[in-house]
């Protein structure tokens, strides 16, 4: 106790520099070492299995490019299975005379070339017949005598034929074979099948197809460029009886890995890894029955990992001893700095974002003065953003209720087309179809763009030709534009709802008398267009006519239907409180809509 209190009070007698400096050496440095010690293995451990993970999804990868590289060839070997002109060939083989014998041996080979141009890497593919004899054309050779098959007096002795005769429902892969062609050694694999006549399956298997692939296609899909890494790392494949069927080097594809030794041994004695530490990672492709396997130079690849724990080493190192050094003139200016901060902050407070906080040094304080004048402008960029983000959510807004027009008129504008032509065979289809490609072409483009007035009651008038073709003449239509209005501009399809819902609701169930009336005028001031939309159907319902009346209900409510509420909810988009409306209707007489919105001169200006 009394060493402890002798302690306390040597400290407590020391100056303040002192004590933040002795504070920070017993309470910073220690941990400092520790967590340095601690990141530094846990980075190790993280990349460690970053790399497996890397390696891994490379394995993945070649796996599923290697079964689209099998699946080109098996294909091929299917297309030749169940080929019946080629069957038939082979029929005529073995029971027709000489001379179609002869025939059927041409066709049979001309065939086989045709398949095997079609694929690259392909060297040989062989017909065994079921009696021994065989039909084969090399494409290594060019030659349908000379070909891999020499060294074999029976064909059917061959492991690509037993294997095929092994799994008769299937079609089998040989592993990887060392050749000899021409005195230069090859290595090749087979995908073999049995061949049945499809017309007498009964009589069994009429011959086996044998296709013979250069091992080089495997290769070139495990290969690594030297830019990933290719000195350092290698990919290469097995079956499930250890047979090598590709390997970077093709001497050592076609062998069988010795039983006891380790696919790591297998590579360090092949010598491409030669001096390096390899790791091994394997995935098994159960749909081929391959093993996939990568081996990699472990230190090359984690070499990054460990030149930054060196450097974070030093740099800690570093930094502790300038941090010692900077300690006592960091206490002379924190209060400084603190004062600078703080008169900042209360500006801030007071609404002056522009304020810039200025401190000296370069430590904690002065980052915090960096980040708050970060801060302020960024403050100051979000609410810019802000603004911006405010104008585009209110054109999409005008864009999404523009797209709610209904698509049914579409629909049934067509089907009267379809029936006019059926039933009354007239030429009126031209120009029903005509008038139908303006209306989607003005629609369509740029539908939340202006247009004049002359070019919206060209487009009106059109429109309700063909609705009343659609409604067999049950109505007529007036439009009457002002001629000095004809210039002005207005937001396309403002009027459409209006118009169609007096034709769809107004007129439901009238099969002649109706009247549509569309009048466009200046206001008496002339700074605003008055649109009046009259027809004399069937009204509207009153509580309806209320909620029309009031903009704040009718822009949010949409239970007054998709007409009136898309159209009302554009006009207080597009013009704000600047354009208004009126609505009246009395049952069975008719219903009156009164627009008023501003009068822009060709979109430039207001009048």
């Amino acid at each position: 106790m009394k060493v402890k209190e002798r302690f306390l009070q040597w400290f407590m007698n020391q100056k303040v520099g002192k004590k933040i400096m002795y504070t920070f050496l017993v309470i910073s440095v220690i941990p400092l070492l520790v967590s340095q010690i601690l990141m530094l293995y846990v980075i190790s451990n993280h990349m460690k299995e970053k790399t497996d993970e890397l390696m891994m999804n490379q394995l993945i990868q070649i796996s599923e490019r290697t079964d689209l590289t099998m699946d080109v060839y098996t294909n091929l070997v299917y297309q030749i299975y169940a080929n019946d002109e080629l069957i038939a060939y082979i029929a005529d083989y073995g029971h027709a005379s000489s001379n179609r014998r002869a025939q059927a041996y041409r066709k049979i080979g001309e065939k086989i070339q045709q398949y095997g141009l079609s694929a690259s890497g392909i060297e040989c593919i062989s017909i065994v017949l079921e009696d021994g004899q065989d039909i084969t054309y090399d494409f290594g050779m060019a030659s349908a005598v000379d070909n891999l098959w020499e060294g074999y007096q029976d064909k059917k002795s061959t492991l690509p034929y037993r294997l095929a005769q092994e799994t008769s429902a299937s079609m089998s892969v040989s592993p990887t074979e060392r050749i000899v062609r021409e005195g230069e050694e090859q290595r090749v694999f087979h995908i073999s099948k049995q061949m049945y006549d499809f017309t007498d399956v009964q009589r069994g298997t009429i011959g086996t197809v044998i296709m013979s692939v250069n091992e080089s296609v495997l290769n070139a899909v495990c290969s690594v460029s030297e830019e990933n890494g290719g000195s350092y790392a290698i990919n290469f494949i097995t079956d499930k009886e250890g047979s090598v069927l590709s390997y970077p080097d093709s001497f050592y594809s076609g062998i069988t890995l010795s039983k006891g030794r380790s696919v790591k041994e297998f590579v360090e004695r092949t010598g491409v890894l030669a001096g390096k530490t390899i790791a091994v990672h394997r995935y098994e492709n159960e749909n081929l029955g391959w093993y996939f396997y990568n081996a990699y130079d472990e230190d090359y690849m984690l070499w990054d990992v460990r030149s930054i724990q060196y450097l974070t080493i030093a740099i800690g190192l570093l930094l502790l001893l300038i941090s010692v050094y900077l300690i006592r003139y960091t206490v002379r200016l924190i209060e400084s700095s603190t004062r600078n901060i703080v008169a900042g902050i209360m500006e801030v407070q007071q609404g002056n974002l522009n304020v810039q906080v200025y401190v000296e040094s370069r430590d904690e304080m002065g980052q915090i003065a960096d980040n708050f004048n970060t801060m302020t402008g960024k403050v100051q960029g979000l609410i810019e953003e802000v603004k911006a983000v405010t104008e585009k959510q209110k054109e999409a807004e005008i864009r999404a209720l523009e797209a709610q027009i209904n698509p049914h008129f579409l629909y049934n504008t067509l089907d009267s087309i379809n029936w006019m032509a059926i039933e009354k065979e007239e030429y009126e289809i031209s120009r029903m179809v005509r008038n139908l490609g303006v209306i989607l072409r003005y629609s369509v483009d740029k539908s939340n763009k202006m247009a004049t007035v002359g070019e919206m009651a060209d487009w009106l008038e059109k429109y309700v030709s063909l609705q009343r073709m659609r409604f067999n003449d049950a109505f007529d239509c007036e439009i009457h534009i002002q001629p000095e209005t004809e210039e002005i501009r207005l937001y396309k399809l403002l009027l459409q709802p209006f118009v169609e819902n007096a034709i769809i609701h107004g007129f439901r169930e009238i099969e002649y008398g109706g009247m549509l009336r569309v009048d466009v005028m200046f206001s008496e001031d002339e700074n605003k267009l008055d649109i009046i939309i009259e027809d004399n159907g069937k009204g509207i319902p009153h509580e309806i006519v209320e909620k029309c009346n009031h903009p704040d209900i009718v822009s949010k409510d949409a239970q007054t239907g998709i007409g009136l509420q898309n159209a009302f909810s554009r006009m207080r988009m597009y013009y704000g409180n600047s354009a208004s409306w009126n609505v009246s209707s009395i049952a069975q007489v008719g219903t009156v809509i009164t627009l008023k919105i501003p009068a822009s001169g060709k979109g430039e200006a207001v009048r």
